[in-house]
This record gives C-alpha cells, structure tokens and sequence, in this order.
C-alpha cells in the first residue's frame, strides 16, 4: 500500500499569523503536526487516509492563555458566585439561599469590593449572619482578599494577639480580627485547610476531568495552568494532567507554572511531552489593584494611607530568578504596582543579560530558555518601559481586566492611569506581549481579552472614549498575543503559534472573520471546531 498522510483539511480560510492578512485554503497533517499549509491544488498531491471539507469557514492558529489558574477555575464552579451582590446585605441573602445546614466549609467567591454599596468587603459578624455555626470564606474576585466569619477565625487560631503581630490581617479598633484576610495571611492561616478540600488527588483529577472539555469550546488548545501562592501547597501537578493524557481525555496542550518544582528532579522549561509540560517558576511581588494590595509607589487614590504589599526585597528576589536561570526555568513573576514593577527590574537587572537589540524575538532567542515572564504589568511609567525593553523579558497581560477594573481602576491610580495597561506603549517598545485571562480571576473568554486590547472598553462600550484609548492596538496585535506570541511563553515558538509546516496541527473555527467585523463584536465570535494535533476535540 502507498504511503499516506493522515489527513487533509480543505476549503477554509486560515489566517496563518505568520503575518497579517496571510491566510491559506488547506492543511496537510501527519504525526499531529503540519505537513503542508497552503492551497487547495497544492494540498491534494498529499495522499491522505481522510480528507475534511472545512465548506469555507474561517480559520486560526489555536488560542492559548498564558496565565490561567486551571484547577481553581475548575473548582471555582463548586464556590456560591457572588458577582450579582450589590450590597452585604445582598451578599449575605445569596450565601444564605444557598446554604443546606451543613457544618462544613461553605466557601464563595467573586467579590469586587467596587460592586457593593458600601465600597467595602463585608467584616466577619456580618457573615456571621449567615451562619455562625458553620466556617465560612469568600474569596474576593481578584483572589488577594478573603472575608471569613468568626468560626473560620476560631479553626484558624487567629486571635487580637496574633493578628496585632501581622500586617496582612486587618482589625477592628479594639484590635480584634475583623475577617478581612490579605495575601501571605491567607497561606498563613487558611491555605492549609481549604487547600485541603480540594488535595485528593482522585479529586482533583476528577475535577478537571469534568470541566477541562469547557476550554475547547473557547477556542483554547494550549493552557498556561499557574500553581498556588508561593506559601501554599501546590495544587497544579504534573501527573494529573498526564495521567488523563495517557487515558485520551485531555483535550488541551497543558504547561504546568508552579512555585514548587522540586530540584531532585531537574526540570527545565520545556520538560515533558507533546500534552503536558513544565513552565515556569512561579514568584508573587505584589497583590491586587481590586484589594489595594498591588504595591504601588506612591499612596492609593483612593486611599491615602495605603500603598500595597511587596513580598520580597530586592536580595532575596535575586536569588530566586538566579536559582531559576542557572537552573534552565523560566521565570514568571506576578507584578501589577509601579513599585512592584521597580523591584522586578531593579533585580532582573543583575541576573539578566541586558541588549540594545530592538527586535524582542532576537533578544529571547539570545538566551534560550532563560527568559523571564512578568504577569499582568499593570501599571509602568515609561522610564520601566525603557529598561524592559533591553531585556530578555515577556509580558503576561490580562486586557480582559480593561473590562473588569475599568470601573475602579481610576478611582484608585488617578493621575497614573496613563501608564494602566499600556500595550501600544509596550509592543511600540519592542516588547513581546502574550495574553491570558486570570481565570478564575475573570472567565476564561479570549474573544473578550482580543476586543479589549483593540477598544480599550468593557463590552458594554464603558468609557465611551476608551480607557487611556490611546494605548489601543490592531486586531492583528491582539490576536498574535493569544497565538504565536504565547508560543514564547514556553519555549516553543517554533512548533506551535502559527499555521506552518513543522508545526502542531492546532487551529481552529470560527463562525465571523475577526479581521474584518467591527472590534466591538469581537466578544460575540463562537467557536465551530477545535483542533489539537490534527484531531477534532470539540465542534458546534
């Protein structure tokens, strides 16, 4: 018998992403990687053991998200949403409709402090109102604060005594914990027993298994899945994704960033196979601009008395992206406050070879593997622009949070919300910009994160001049963020990101060609059909 090719898909429009406009009618797959892209005529001298008619629809490279937090975001759907809660009032009611009388946790999640009437999160008597019986924690929408009620406290061991002695926990005026619980105190006091209720493995596993097959349906085809806070127990590990590989029910390309990848093991970006894979180190700098606990340089806004929260000094961050870089790890740190900002480059300076050369691929290329990711750059003035940009440095950023903050944002950076989210500002730069949604942070919707790095607006057209609109960049940019640019995140810019020969058979179908309708409709494109690796894992 001939030799032949697995298989062939015809008749489309496949933006290759290669470079704008380019698109091709046909894809030759074999072994789960392009054989051939390009026309139709040409395509048919492959012999192919199956042939797809794609019947003309619009095709492209698949979407990855470079920062999301999968298992969260999958056991989020367990949680009471809370993001309907106009007031505590309001809040209380919703837990309480949904409580059964038991005496285990009862957990909520996605708060924004913005969103209530009293622009504050609830203390813990007023959860108390819920059940003073049972613990009780509702995580904040941006995941830096949790509200929990006096039994929580109780389990805890969190007393006047101990919260005087933490900076984290905030109190009432007689100094006794009034339930709001920040960053590192969340490791502290609470990580151990909520991270608990979702540790069995068989669980977890299960867990993912149920909800993994949502992200296909969004396009997704590779997974950026970031670990715990680095004082928690890791929660994203290697052998639940390969287990569910080896079984065929893993849908999606899956790189593990994870503050805990033991030394015994010597793992380097890039370790692993075709499905899942290790990333990067994994290192938190600041909080939230949702909490005020990004740390910024100069006092909050809105808040006069407050600046935020760094985690490490400049000596030990130091140490951490050195281990990383000798090591052969990418290191990926979550920075969101211009002070926050100025320690990653104050440090980054001295592990990290610096260059003039302006274009931002040659400068990762020039050390392999030894990049550094920073997540989110929410706020930079243009003095941190320019010493990012002589870097071997890519930014993980959230456009999507141009819709989820844009309410607040303002209130809380004023005069420096020129520098909030500044894409033009950085790709104008020469800074490789990647992109991903924060899940469970906002909903894992890349069409959403596309439209606002173009309209710089909520989906609601709020502002109605864009926020900071001059920082607005092309459709063209924005989908190179989710597709060949995210392949850097990785190391694997050459087998993944565009439609080329050589490459993963990743792409997929979409029902409105996001190059020519209105960027106000981008958020409305639905997904025909996703494909990993020449294989179909999911269509309409």
């Amino acid at each position: 018998m001939d030799f032949l090719f697995d298989k062939l898909f015809y008749n489309g429009r496949i933006y290759t992403m290669n470079e704008p406009n380019e698109t091709v009618e046909a894809i030759v797959v074999h072994d789960g990687k392009i054989i051939f892209a390009g026309s139709n005529e040409e395509a048919v001298t492959y012999p192919t053991a199956q042939k797809e008619d794609l019947g003309g629809r619009i095709g492209l490279p698949g979407i990855s998200d470079t920062h999301i937090h999968v298992l969260f975001d999958c056991n989020n759907k367990n949680n009471i949403a809370l993001n309907k809660a106009r007031s505590i009032d309001e809040l209380v009611e919703i837990m309480r409709s949904h409580d059964n009388g038991g005496s285990t946790w009862f957990t909520g999640c996605d708060v924004t402090m913005s969103d209530l009437a009293e622009n504050r999160y609830p203390f813990r008597y007023e959860l108390d109102r819920i059940s003073a019986e049972r613990p009780i924690a509702i995580m904040s929408h941006c995941l830096h604060v949790t509200m929990v009620n006096s039994k929580a406290l109780e389990l805890a061991g969190l007393t006047k005594e101990s919260a005087a002695a933490d900076s984290c926990v905030t109190c009432y005026d007689d100094g006794e914990p009034d339930g709001i619980i920040r960053e590192e105190a969340y490791a502290k006091y609470f990580a151990p027993t909520l991270m608990a209720l979702i540790g069995d493995t068989d669980y977890r596993k299960e867990l993912i298994r149920k909800h993994i097959g949502g992200y296909s349906q969004r396009g997704y085809t590779t997974l950026h899945a970031i670990s715990s806070f680095d004082a928690t127990p890791p929660i994203e590990y290697f052998d639940q994704y390969y287990e569910l590989e080896r079984e065929g029910s893993l849908p999606v390309r899956v790189i593990i960033n994870s503050a805990y990848f033991p030394e015994t093991l010597n793992a380097q970006t890039g370790f692993g196979t075709d499905m899942v894979k290790v990333g990067a180190r994994k290192i938190f700098l600041d909080g939230s601009l949702g909490g005020r606990t990004a740390a910024m340089r100069e006092a909050y806004s809105d808040m006069p008395d407050q600046k935020g929260d760094l985690f490490y000094t400049k000596d030990s961050l130091v140490a951490l992206l050195r281990k990383a870089y000798d090591s052969g790890l990418e290191a990926s740190v979550h920075v969101i406050g211009d002070a926050a900002m100025e320690l990653l480059l104050d440090a980054a300076e001295e592990v990290y070879p610096a260059s003039d050369e302006a274009c931002p691929k040659k400068r990762l290329t020039a050390v392999g593997l030894r990049r550094l990711r920073v997540i989110h750059a929410s706020v930079a003035d243009p003095a941190q622009i320019n010493r990012l940009k002589r870097l071997p440095i890519m930014l993980d950023v959230q456009p999507n949070f141009i819709h989820s903050d844009g309410g607040f944002a303002p209130d809380r950076l004023g005069d420096r919300m020129k520098g909030f989210t500044p894409l033009r500002s950085y790709i104008d730069a020469g800074i490789l910009l990647t992109g991903g949604s924060d899940a469970p942070v906002d909903p894992p919707l890349p069409f959403l994160g596309i439209e606002c790095a173009v309209t710089r607006k909520s989906i609601d057209g709020f502002p109605a001049d864009g926020l900071v609109p001059d920082e607005a960049i092309s459709v063209y940019e924005s989908v190179s963020m989710y597709t060949k640019n995210a392949a850097y995140c990785s190391g694997e810019e050459n087998i993944k990101g565009t439609i080329s020969a050589g490459k993963y058979a990743d792409f997929i179908l979409i029902d409105k060609d996001i190059f020519k309708i209105e960027p106000t409709e981008i958020h409305t494109i639905e997904v025909l059909k996703t494909v990993v690796g020449g294989l179909t894992r999911w269509e309409a």
